[in-house]
């Protein structure tokens, strides 16, 4: 048997465990550990994350030298509403827990507003069916998953952005709540509640925000994006040091900028670095070490987990050089800076309601 498969079975035998002595329509969910912090991270599946193998997983944990909690998978919709189950069948192969970033557009276009999967469409009910379908293959899976709903929403890059479906109009919904955000709220709020219905239950609901919003106004900031703590179990950031040329901004930099606001949000869920890297420079080891050690220190004590984005090529085919070994010496510095980060996962077995 190969060791992949064996994983998996293991994997299933832990949850039959977890859920044996609760009600059918009981879930389980990713818990943060009671001490430190998971290792994650975004292995280099392809520019689309198309290519997610056990062998992929192997070579990023044999370089680290340290095993990941999750692995991040895109699910794009370009080619329908397909759900990714294949990925997330070899992703659990490897023992890891697949996270999957749904990405609602139809071109895979940054910067330009979606023609086809709006966040209006989706609120309206228009893609209900092919969404309800999408979540009976998650349920199906029988393991549990991560799934987050448009990434980075405070991005004006992306087409799910509120600077596409409303901006700051208060037009929409609740009086007082710029409409953009708010359809965004209410499309995320609207995706959990088709995977509840059905009975998807093994999924531990993300929130991704951008540590740069764009525009950088108030009717864009991420509390008015935040669909509530019924509907999400995780709050998380991306955080880049530096994505091309130029210095790179110190994590100290982008943490005490952000926890603030990530904190005020939801005084319970638990906070990751969803995205988390630096391209290569003369300071990337020295980033490196800096940001592992803050990481580290219990200075924000809500983060619970980072993960590393390792993807060697950009959307535009040219070297990211975010990957951790692209010196010797930042991969010894990364290397060394993990060392204490939590590797196994905690459980919690929830009722159907998300409580």
């Amino acid at each position: 048997m190969r060791a992949g498969i064996s994983a998996r079975i293991f994997i299933f035998f832990i949850f039959a465990i977890f859920t044996a002595a609760v009600p059918a329509r009981a879930g389980v969910k990713l818990l943060p550990p009671e001490n430190g912090v998971y290792h994650s991270a975004h292995p280099d599946f392809g520019v689309r994350d198309d290519l997610a193998t056990a062998d992929r997983v192997s070579a990023f944990t044999d370089s680290a030298r340290k095993k990941i909690v999750w692995a991040y998978i895109s699910s794009h919709w370009d080619d329908g509403i397909k759900f990714p189950s294949e990925s997330c069948m070899a992703l659990a192969d490897s023992g890891v827990i697949p996270l999957v970033g749904i990405m609602p557009w139809s071109e895979l276009r940054q910067g330009i507003p979606e023609k086809r999967y709006t966040l209006e469409r989706i609120l309206n009910g228009d893609f209900d069916r092919e969404i309800n379908s999408y979540a009976k293959s998650a349920r199906d899976l029988g393991f549990p998953i991560m799934v987050e709903f448009g990434p980075e929403a405070n991005g004006s890059w992306f087409p799910w952005s509120g600077v596409w479906n409303g901006r700051s109009a208060d037009e929409y919904g609740e009086r007082g709540v710029p409409d953009g955000p708010e359809r965004f709220r209410d499309a995320y709020r609207h995706i959990v509640e088709i995977f509840r219905a059905a009975g998807a239950l093994d999924v531990t609901w993300v929130f991704h925000i951008s540590s740069e919003a764009a525009p950088n106004e108030p009717w864009n900031s991420a509390r008015w994006y935040y669909p509530g703590d019924e509907w999400v179990d995780w709050i998380g950031l991306s955080a880049y040091g530096r994505l091309r040329g130029g210095e790179a901004k110190p994590l100290e930099n982008i943490m005490r900028k952000n926890y603030p606001g990530m904190t005020s949000i939801s005084a319970l869920k638990p906070i990751a670095l969803l995205e988390f890297g630096v391209s290569e420079g003369i300071d990337k080891a020295s980033w490196i070490e800096d940001a592992l050690r803050l990481i580290n220190s219990g200075r924000y004590p809500r983060l619970k987990a980072v993960s590393w984005w390792n993807k060697i090529y950009r959307a535009d085919g040219s070297r990211s050089t975010l990957e951790i070994d692209s010196s010797l010496e930042s991969l010894e510095a990364y290397r060394e800076g993990i060392k204490d980060l939590i590797e196994s996962p905690r459980w919690e077995v929830i009722d159907d309601s998300g409580s």
